[in-house]
């Protein structure tokens, strides 16, 4: 079997939080490498070979480590170096790949269970919500010393979740951090220790109560705090009235354009345009049209313009009319010009176009 070397997540803690990849290269291991206060012991001697060397990370330097490493390619040795969490969350994973590199041991990385993940589904919560943040901040991931105040500060004017690893003894200092970066008292708080261990501690408070919530579960050594709006317990949803979720003076990540940077952009963000208003229907009846009256229909469908047009035309044959008439009545016909007799006649057939009715002789 040739030589290597896999640094391997143990997880939060939990054996049965181990991944199946992970188990394997402990179990095939020759050599490995762990501190006792990242997973259980027992649970590491069951689970190696019986001739697999035990060496506690604790106890020897990082010159020693190396050493180690000459000798696993000398002796063609298979190395497990567990990690609490995910090794892609620590961030001595790459110089540590380049000293394998360098000394000519084959690494590969097999990823675990982070216990900021863990911390936030032992208090029913999710890091990452589309109303209260969008990203989530690491600080201090380090399993010793004491991450950058100052960092934090900055970090907390983006008003996102923050996951911080730190001594809860110094829960005081974090919590001016927080304040100054922008954050109010309300803010809510998780504090996780030991996540997913049996005596785990998982208890919610808030910036302000963040000391007294501390000092009154006895918390003093290394314990990962959950900060921002998204780790509330309660609705899912804001109520109507309620309150900025994120503060207000929080700033948003802008890309520039140098390779892989980040920084904050102060700048506030666009007011959206307003979405056009969907026109309203207007329905329009229209009133219907009074119709003319049958008298005035018909008057108005037989002008005495076009008969006595009409009679204008043909003043002989009428006038020819009128006199054959009045000779086979024997009625006597008033002298008249030949103008009144043309009128007369216009408005008879006005009154009755289809023929001229004869008149009754008066009696003397």
């Amino acid at each position: 079997m040739s030589a290597g070397i896999s640094f391997v997540g143990a997880g939060p803690g939990a054996t049965d939080l181990i991944t199946v990849r992970g188990a394997r290269r402990i179990g095939e291991a020759d050599v490995v490498l762990w501190t006792p206060s990242i997973i259980d012991a027992g649970w590491v001697r069951e689970n190696t070979k019986p001739e697999a060397e035990l060496i506690d990370l604790a106890r020897h330097s990082d010159d020693e480590i190396v050493e180690l490493y000459r000798r696993a390619v000398r002796d063609k040795l298979r190395v497990a170096r567990l990690f609490a969490g995910d090794p892609a969350t620590w961030g001595g994973l790459r110089a540590q790949l380049d000293i394998c590199a360098r000394v000519g041991l084959p690494a590969d990385v097999v990823a675990g269970v982070s216990p900021m993940s863990a911390a936030a589904v032992s208090a029913g919560v999710s890091l990452v919500e589309a109303d209260y943040a969008d990203s989530v901040i690491m600080a201090g991931q380090e399993t010793v010393g004491m991450p950058d105040l100052a960092q934090i500060k900055e970090y907390a004017q983006f008003g996102t979740t923050m996951a911080v690893l730190l001594p809860a003894a110094r829960a005081a200092e974090l919590a001016d951090a927080l304040r100054a970066g922008g954050y109010d008292d309300e803010t809510p708080v998780v504090a996780a220790y030991k996540v997913s261990w049996p005596d785990e501690t998982v208890v919610r408070t808030t910036i302000g109560e963040l000391v007294a919530t501390v000092k009154q579960h006895r918390l003093w050594r290394h314990t990962l705090f959950l900060v921002g709006c998204a780790v509330r317990a309660g609705r899912a949803r804001p109520a109507a009235g309620e309150s900025m979720r994120r503060p207000e003076n929080a700033v948003r990540w802008s890309r520039t354009r140098s390779r892989s940077s980040w920084r904050a952009d102060t700048r506030p963000a666009p007011t959206p345009a307003p979405e056009p208003e969907e026109p309203k229907r207007v329905t329009v009846v229209a009133e219907p049209v009074p119709k003319p009256a049958p008298a005035k229909a018909a008057a108005a469908s037989t002008p005495t313009k076009s008969v006595t047009a009409q009679a204008k035309k043909t003043p002989a044959k009428t006038a020819a009319a009128a006199k054959s008439a009045a000779a086979k009545t024997g009625a006597k016909q008033p002298a008249k010009s030949t103008s009144a007799s043309r009128t007369t006649t216009a408005k008879t057939a006005a009154k009755k176009p289809t023929r001229a009715q004869p008149q009754r002789r008066r009696s003397s």
